[in-house]
């Protein structure tokens, strides 16, 4: 199994050791820019091939690998239609014609990334064991909060520009290798702010994968937390959907409760059979890196980041575990 951290823009030498330090083989980060190493944001939409390459060295100097990048290029002109979206599209293709010349293998969308995502998903700092507080939601809080600039923006409005989104881009995927997939709405409840959160449910991932039937490009990014809170039994999800090939990189993690109402816990104590589900990923062949996703805020300064060591190590004994199983 291939562990990796979650960079996001830090290409630091710090962030890189620690990765190695403790055991991951990947990394997950963002696309430009990348400050840390001299890539500033130029403001263009098409990401550059010096700049990809530039990363991925960085990354490679330390002896770990960046073949996912859990970002993408702009898509707010076309997930919301709004002037602008064919040519933003074009760069989106572009972008992607790059990521492939640099040697990365696939980017994350999502279908929402206009939503305040600290405004609505988190409503409360909850406490779990030991003390330690984690991410608590509640969808009454929310539901009645003011809509946004664009109104709102209906089911059937998304689920449009969703498929003109996939069928856009599947040609260049298929010329390029690149795999395009997509994370959960988080929470999978709507809508939101006025926005429909579309990919909520095994049954709508299954709607966006048969957008294009015919091409394996497009797939998941799946976040375990988020499928446990729409109450869907993690171990048959990862079946579902790794059977076709289509978990393209995973996020490991748990919640107790599901929505409208949920908490976020540490890993090894939410109500989730965690080595079942490590133990499924092994039985579909899941290829493609996992890591673990939020975490906790543990004592002390540095307790994020010792949440996710803890997660690592966790990981890792479940691996080893399901490896003298077999």
């Amino acid at each position: 199994m291939r562990f990796a951290i979650h960079l996001g823009y830090r290409y630091t030498p710090e962030v890189l050791k620690l990765a190695k330090q403790i055991g991951c083989t990947d990394v997950i980060g963002h696309g430009p820019p990348a400050p840390s190493i001299g890539i500033e944001d130029t403001g263009s939409e098409v990401w550059a091939v010096e700049d990809l390459v530039k990363m991925k060295r960085q990354v490679e100097a330390h002896d770990l690998r960046l073949e996912v990048l859990e970002h993408c290029p702009p898509i707010n002109k076309v997930m919301l239609n709004l002037d602008g979206r064919d040519e933003q599209l074009e760069n989106f293709c572009k972008s992607v014609e790059n990521v492939a010349e640099a040697g990365i293998h696939t980017i994350n969308a999502s279908s929402a990334e206009w939503v305040n995502w600290g405004l609505v998903a988190t409503t409360s700092e909850d406490e779990i064991r030991g003390g330690a507080t984690s991410r608590g939601f509640d969808y009454g809080l929310i539901r009645d909060i003011p809509l946004s600039e664009y109104g709102v923006v209906s089911e059937e409005r998304t689920w449009e520009n969703l498929s003109y989104l996939v069928k856009g881009v599947v040609t260049t995927l298929e010329a390029t290798g690149v795999r395009l997939a997509f994370h959960p709405c988080d929470p999978p409840i709507s809508p939101t702010q006025g926005f429909a959160r579309p990919l909520r449910s095994t049954e709508t991932f299954d709607r966006l994968l048969d957008i294009e039937p015919a091409t394996d490009k497009i797939g998941l990014n799946f976040c375990q937390g988020c499928f446990a809170e729409m109450g869907e039994d993690i171990p048959t999800a990862i079946r579902h959907f790794g059977e076709r090939g289509r978990i393209f990189f995973a996020h490991f993690r748990d919640v107790r409760g599901a929505v409208p109402r949920f908490t976020e816990v540490m890993h090894d104590d939410g109500p989730t059979d965690m080595f079942r589900a490590m133990r499924t990923y092994y039985d579909v062949g899941f290829e493609g890196p996992m890591r673990p996703d939020h975490g906790a805020n543990l004592e002390g300064a540095e307790g994020g980041t010792m949440a996710k060591i803890f997660a690592i190590g966790y990981m890792r004994g479940l691996a080893e575990s399901v490896e003298k199983n077999r």
